[in-house]
């Protein structure tokens, strides 16, 4: 039996190719760039919604202390002015809830979930005078739908 030989072209030195191709880096140095330039815009102080949210925490005027049990919200009467920032504070003593403001047209003003064992709390200030709903807005268990109380918490201007 003969062995067959095979040749193994070489391709000559100039064909290696050593680092990146000049388009791969430009389209890495853009990309980069994109990059910072998001993170420098979102990040930045001259965002309104940012500026509090990352450097400073603001002095709450009022705060409400909330429990839920047994798929039932116990709520402290709620009466804050517009324009003013509120925290609710909420726990639970058996599952995980959420705590959620509706507006009457049913649409969202804010929400957080509640764990159990642990105060959570949500800092807000609302812009608009009214009365807001309050419900659960975690699927807890079969009474969840139940976990709704109108009116909870009146706006003045």
């Amino acid at each position: 039996m003969s062995a067959k030989k095979t040749s193994v072209k070489k391709r000559p030195k100039s064909a290696e190719k050593h680092g990146m191709d000049p388009r791969e880096k430009r389209w890495l140095f853009v990309l980069i760039g994109v990059f910072l330039a998001v993170n420098i815009i979102t990040l930045s102080p001259a965002v309104p919604w940012q500026r509090w949210l990352l450097w400073s925490k603001p002095d709450p005027a009022t705060s409400f202390a909330i429990e839920i049990e047994n798929y039932e919200f116990t709520l402290p009467p709620m009466e804050v002015k517009a324009g003013e920032y509120v925290e609710f504070a909420a726990t639970s003593n058996d599952v995980t809830y959420g705590f959620g403001a509706f507006r009457k047209d049913g649409s969202l003003v804010f929400q957080m979930q509640v764990l159990p064992g642990m105060t959570n709390s949500i800092v807000w200030k609302f812009d608009a005078a009214g009365n807001y709903d309050v419900r659960s807005t975690e699927y807890s268990g079969p009474r969840h739908s139940e976990m709704f109380v109108e009116d909870a918490i009146t706006v003045t201007e």
